[in-house]
């Protein structure tokens, strides 16, 4: 019996740590800007690193210190990393950067941090003259090229979400795998006696 109830201990033990990365809760590792730090540079994007895979579902949003919301663009989720444009150029001052995201253990996580902006005037009016010039060159692209590029953008979305769903089935597979080689060594271990 003493032999048993050890085969058991131990099989509970390996599944638990072996599937904790499953249950364990998605958290941000770190960001870009970082939390609380000051911007002296303009800022073209955004991106929050984080401890687990999340699902592409994910939503950010930027506001600042007078709860204006800034428009962000092509939010884009690659595994654990979640990136996103700032569409304008910032204002000195402080902002506020909040997200909900879902972990590969299905729960839903929200959280935000906040940093501050800090450019000199000179450098702000340079960015807004490049914004202009760039603005007029991405007029110039015809409907059949922004049809081409939305396809693309669709195929990459496609192929993540199927590389992320085979991980994560990977993974369930894996420890089923182990539990049901725990049962059958623990069946053996029973008819020896």
């Amino acid at each position: 019996m003493k032999k048993l109830t050890g085969a058991f201990a131990f099989v509970v033990l390996l599944f638990a740590f072996s599937a904790s990365p499953v249950f364990a809760h998605t958290h941000l590792d770190t960001s870009d800007p970082e939390e609380d730090s000051t911007v002296t540079d303009t800022l073209d994007d955004i991106t929050l690193y984080f401890e687990t895979v999340i699902e592409d579902s994910a939503v950010m949003e930027l506001h600042a210190e007078d709860g204006t919301e800034i428009a962000l663009d092509n939010l884009t989720v690659n595994e654990d990393e979640f990136s996103a444009d700032v569409t304008e150029p910032l204002e000195n001052g402080t902002y506020t950067l909040s997200w909900d995201i879902i972990g590969v253990d299905g729960h839903p996580m929200e959280d935000s941090i906040s940093f501050e902006v800090d450019i000199e005037e000179s450098a702000v009016e340079e960015e807004e003259d490049t914004n202009t010039a760039e603005d007029e060159e991405n007029t110039a692209d015809t409907p059949e090229e922004q049809a081409d590029e939305n396809e693309a953008a669709a195929e990459n979305n496609v192929q993540e979400e199927a590389a992320d769903d085979t991980n994560s089935n990977t993974l369930l597979i894996a420890v089923l795998v182990i539990a049901i080689v725990a049962v059958i060594a623990i069946v053996l271990l029973k008819r020896k006696k």
